[in-house]
């Protein structure tokens, strides 16, 4: 073990050697002393020549011009969130226009400022200046209006592109042309005297005139969910169900081509036509029901369907 070392030094006035105490204490705290006067000259020197030694200090001076600098740069950020917020508001402009196109209700201005409006927001007081802090909390504020804006142009897009498939769908299976070229009884639906029975009934349909054997066609695409013999007064017939509520029905057919649980589209062969069932003559009759209720087909008829390029059209999209 090392022995502690002690200091004496010769007292005159006790004639003798005596101890030296605390001369370690006062020779370490003058030590820590000089440390201390030693950086902070270093330091000084070293901010008045620009941080010379790379420590990293800078001048207050050079401190209140980046302050300055950032306080600038926000407020360019600040300005252009706001014309990004004002591109925003154009598009939903444009996106009230879209919604018309789809058959969708457009969104009031009002319910918008509802759906994105800015959320209030922590405050930095007592860590920043009071400007700076106003600066802060506005960009805070635009950023969070933005943001949510976006997520509402997204939710409205996304009800505009799935309305616009299932647009695509309706209208593809709305029974729009007509089934068989022939003389219609355009004034055939409604109330009309029975020709069998002679009294006043509800006639369901049309009825389209023409040879036995003519080609009758789909109005629109759906699925067969009848093919045959009714056993009833419509003979064989056929009926499709074209989705979104409609469903087609082809009477008093010679044959059918198309057989249940088959997909079919606008214009595809699905049957002849005949002269069965209770019938006085050669003819189709058709009927078009939405939601269970008997529509006039007349309504949902296209004139000059040319049934040649439907057939094309058709060939050419199952060869693709």
């Amino acid at each position: 073990m090392f022995k502690k070392r002690k200091l004496f030094y010769y007292s005159e006035e006790h004639v003798s050697y005596v101890e030296a105490k605390g001369v370690r204490m006062r020779f370490i705290a003058g030590g820590i002393v000089f440390t201390i006067v030693l950086f902070s000259a270093l330091g000084m020197i070293n901010n008045y020549y620009g941080d010379i030694f790379g420590i990293g200090f800078k001048t207050s001076g050079a401190l209140v011009e980046e302050n300055s600098l950032l306080k600038e740069q926000v407020r360019t950020l600040n300005s252009r969130l706001v014309e990004l917020s004002d591109m925003l508001q154009q598009l939903a402009q444009s996106d009230n226009q879209l919604r018309t196109a789809v058959n969708l209700p457009k969104i009031d201005l009002d319910v918008r400022a509802m759906g994105t409006g800015g959320a209030a927001l922590e405050k930095l007081d007592g860590l920043v200046s009071k400007d700076a802090n106003e600066l802060l909390s506005s960009s805070a504020l635009l950023l969070d209006k933005i943001e949510k804006e976006i997520a509402f142009q997204k939710q409205s897009y996304h009800q505009i592109y799935s309305k616009h498939e299932e647009n695509k769908s309706l209208f593809a299976s709305l029974p729009a042309i007509k089934p068989m070229v022939g003389t219609y009884s355009y004034h055939g639906f409604g109330m009309r005297r029975d020709p069998f029975l002679g009294v006043m009934r509800m006639h369901e349909g049309v009825d389209i005139h023409n040879d036995i054997g003519t080609p009758v066609y789909a109005t629109g695409d759906g699925v067969v969910e009848f093919s045959g013999a009714t056993g009833s007064s419509y003979g064989i017939a056929l009926e499709i169900n074209h989705g979104f509520g409609y469903k087609t029905w082809y009477a008093h057919l010679s044959r059918c081509v198309a057989r249940t649980g088959q997909r079919v589209k606008r214009g595809q062969l699905i049957a002849y036509s005949g002269n069965t069932g209770r019938s006085t003559g050669p003819h189709l009759h058709y009927e078009v029901r939405r939601n269970g209720i008997q529509q006039n087909p007349v309504e949902y008829f296209v004139d000059d369907v040319d049934y040649e390029k439907i057939k094309s059209q058709l060939a050419s999209n199952s060869v693709k």
